[in-house]
């Protein structure tokens, strides 16, 4: 059993996790409950010291080497529902050096580390005390009602080769610049990797994430574009990040079709999956069975 899977048991057991949040593949949702399709307010505040728990598991696992350091990120603090329905984020600058050498040293880990029951309940009560790198998933739905999926590079970072559902996007500084930052990361992350003009896509927020592999946070959106799949696969081709995927592909954004892809870890031609595509695939499928009349 690997680290993840380890961690997965704990969370699918944790009394601090939501009987109604789904937990699949290597990812668990953490809510919050009761949000609707409504924009997120999200602000800047100071990165707090290291937490003592974290502190103790890098003294054990040591320095890790990260590469080459990368332009300044942003790390999750809290997350609440407010009175009115909206997400309220606190974000805080960081460093990638930081939130990548925790990643690598968490992953690094042949066993759950004894700290990961408290990292687990912190990050489901909305105060994630593990750094990171705040992160935007987003589940892309063509207007002919196609799910896209992409097949990540053999030669990026993390997870080559394996099938996202649709694309994940590191948050920045200059996301910040606009109150609602996580829709704004996400729109950036659409044109990135697809070429979609900001202008004709639509997000809707679906739900926060925990990849249980590095117990990194994301914000899950769906994201409605203006275009159909066979029009997409030519302006994909002119993305500025084209480079990160090799192929793409599509399919049905129907529940039964989404769940069964997700249940079959992408079965014989979309596996693997990205660790959290499962759950992307599953909180979708579920958001799409809401909205029926």
């Amino acid at each position: 059993m690997s680290c993840g899977e380890a961690i997965g048991r704990l969370a699918l057991a944790s009394p601090a996790r939501a009987s109604a949040w789904l937990v699949a593949g290597l990812a668990a949702e953490a809510g919050p409950d009761a949000l609707g399709p409504v924009p997120a307010r999200t602000r800047r505040v100071v990165e707090p010291e290291l937490h003592s728990s974290v502190t103790s598991f890098f003294e054990r696992c040591g320095p890790q080497a990260t590469g080459p350091g990368l332009e300044p990120k942003l790390r999750v603090i809290s997350y609440a529902c407010a009175s009115d329905g909206t997400l309220e984020v606190e974000l805080a600058p960081t460093a990638w050096e930081l939130g990548r050498g925790f990643h690598m040293a968490l992953l690094g880990c042949s066993s759950a580390p004894v700290e990961a029951p408290e990292w687990l309940a912190a990050a489901f009560a909305g105060r994630p005390v593990t750094p990171g790198l705040a992160a935007v998933h987003g589940v892309v739905v063509t207007r002919d009602r196609k799910l896209v999926l992409m097949r990540r590079a053999a030669d990026v970072l993390y997870r080559p080769s394996h099938w996202a559902a649709t694309f994940e996007e590191q948050m920045v500084a200059d996301d910040l610049e606009e109150p609602d930052s996580l829709a704004r990361a996400t729109l950036r992350g659409v044109h990135e990797e697809l070429g979609v003009p900001r202008r004709l896509a639509r997000t809707t927020f679906l739900s926060t994430l925990v990849e249980l592999e590095t117990l990194n946070l994301a914000f899950l959106s769906r994201v409605d574009i203006a275009f159909e799949s066979r029009e997409l696969l030519a302006l994909a081709r002119t993305a500025p990040d084209a480079r990160d995927a090799d192929r793409i592909d599509f399919v049905d954004a129907e529940p039964d079709a989404l769940r069964a892809l997700a249940g079959s870890g992408g079965g014989a031609t979309h596996a693997p999956l990205h660790p959290t595509s499962a759950l992307r695939l599953a909180l979708l499928a579920r958001q799409l069975e809401a909205a029926r009349p």
